[in-house]
């Protein structure tokens, strides 16, 4: 068990009101006491200075949690620190200082898990709550942090535990090499509704699987169709430089943006053309970078010249099929903003007067999965559903293992489903899964 203290700032990168500095490991008060001018007291939020020798670093609240009733499991302190990240970097240099290490990411929750105060696909879950991009992915990971995944998981898992000890009844003490009716009836029962359990988990976890994944789109298009102005609307600010020079944007510039409460990734591109220009020609190979990670293309075409040659060129050999067309420019035509529902969908709209760009964000809206009862998804992971498909397998060839009387293999394949559900549920978890799952956690949690 790790037992060395380690420290990070809890919250978000940038100046606010407030910041929080955690600490977890072992017998923090008499490590850190001297720190602060007040005495702590478990679980009771002291105003305090936290200072060392003459120099005060910020006058702060200051919340101890002992072990174990912490979120580690360990002495947890929280420093609640005006939200200067000076004053908190200078906090955390102190601390470094006096004993504790800076943690790394996911390792306060890793420690949690070590600790046996959090499962394997709760801690998952913490990280999916803190990254989900639209509230019905907020909704599905709550799901997954408030137990119903494990408990659904583990209902399947306690089905298959009840057969597995049936089946080895069967096996090792056999009557007379014959197996009554009545049993096998039994067991197939239990069959059917393992198997019935199963796929609501699985419809379940697809879709929150796919809940579980912010979408990225890139705008592509020639130079000077005026991409750059479409995001710069879309932002709400000046984020890409926009000038009448052919092929300003020399690189792929990536932006996060919340369009009705969802968070999506969009991408400004280099120009699509042919050039000399060696920086250039750089951008565009980064522009169809773009293209092959996007979920969606808005394709920007200046609709005073229109679709061209030279645009079909571009669609087919850089292979761009997920793609809206977006005729920029329809103020120089006298035309109005509109979509047209064609194959590729058309939308109309003029980025230099603002006019239209609310019809990107609806098409990107649009894209959102609708899910009528959230409250039965989970925000799985790919790791989970490759796990459940592994034992819906298993359970699938069950049935004719009982019509042939195979008990021993049939025994096998619930041994293998339940191998492949206790690994969703981190019961025997390897280093690389837990390295890989814990940092991809930001610091701090």
């Amino acid at each position: 068990m790790k037992s060395n203290a380690i420290c990070a700032i809890a919250t978000a990168k940038g100046s606010s009101a407030l910041g929080v500095i955690r600490i977890s490991g072992d017998n923090l008060n008499s490590l850190l006491s001297h720190l602060f001018t007040n005495k702590l007291s478990d679980r009771r939020a002291i105003l305090t200075n936290v200072k060392f020798k003459n120099v005060v670093f910020d006058n702060c609240i200051v919340i101890l949690y002992c072990a174990p009733k912490s979120y580690t499991g360990e002495d947890v302190i929280e420093i609640i620190t005006h939200g200067n990240p000076v004053i908190m970097n200078s906090i955390i240099e102190l601390l470094c200082q006096h004993g504790v290490s800076n943690a790394a990411p996911g390792e306060f929750t890793e420690r949690a898990f070590i600790n046996n105060k959090i499962s394997l696909e709760k801690a998952e879950a913490v990280a999916d709550l803190i990254s989900a991009s639209d509230i019905q992915a907020v909704r599905a990971a709550q799901n997954s942090l408030s137990g119903k995944f494990y408990d659904d998981v583990n209902e399947v898992l306690t089905g298959i535990v009840s057969l597995r000890a049936e089946l080895e009844t069967i096996i090792n003490f056999p009557e007379d090499n014959d197996t009554p009716d009545l049993i096998i009836k039994k067991i197939t029962d239990q069959v059917e509704r393992i198997a019935l359990l199963l796929d609501t988990i699985l419809i379940n976890s697809r879709e929150g699987r796919s809940l579980n994944h912010k979408r990225t789109y890139a705008f592509i298009g020639k130079p000077n169709s005026g991409k750059s102005s479409i995001i710069n609307c879309l932002l709400r600010e000046e984020a890409s430089i926009v000038t009448s020079i052919a092929g300003t944007t020399r690189d792929s510039i990536e932006y996060e943006l919340s369009i009705n409460n969802k968070i999506v990734t969009i991408v400004d591109t280099a120009g699509i053309r042919t050039t000399q220009d060696k920086v250039e020609i750089e951008g565009i190979e980064r522009s169809i970078k773009a293209v092959l990670k996007a979920d969606k293309i808005f394709y920007v075409v200046d609709v005073s010249r229109g679709l061209d040659k030279e645009d079909y060129t571009i669609l087919k050999n850089y292979n761009i099929t997920n793609y809206d067309i977006v005729f920029n420019k329809i103020d120089l035509k006298g035309l109005e903003p509109r979509v047209i529902r064609n194959s590729p969908t058309e939308i109309y709209l003029s980025a230099i007067n603002n006019i239209g760009i609310d019809l990107i964000r609806d098409r990107v809206d649009e894209d959102f999965i609708k899910v009528e009862k959230a409250e039965d998804l989970y925000l799985a992971r790919s790791r989970h559903v490759d796990h459940l498909m592994d034992a819906k397998e298993c359970i699938n060839r069950c049935p004719s293992h009982i019509s042939d009387c195979k008990y021993d293999i049939l025994a096998e394949d619930m041994r293998n489903a339940h191998v492949a559900l206790s690994s969703i549920l981190g019961q025997n978890p390897t280093e690389e899964l837990l390295n890989k799952i814990f940092t991809s956690f930001c610091i701090g949690k």
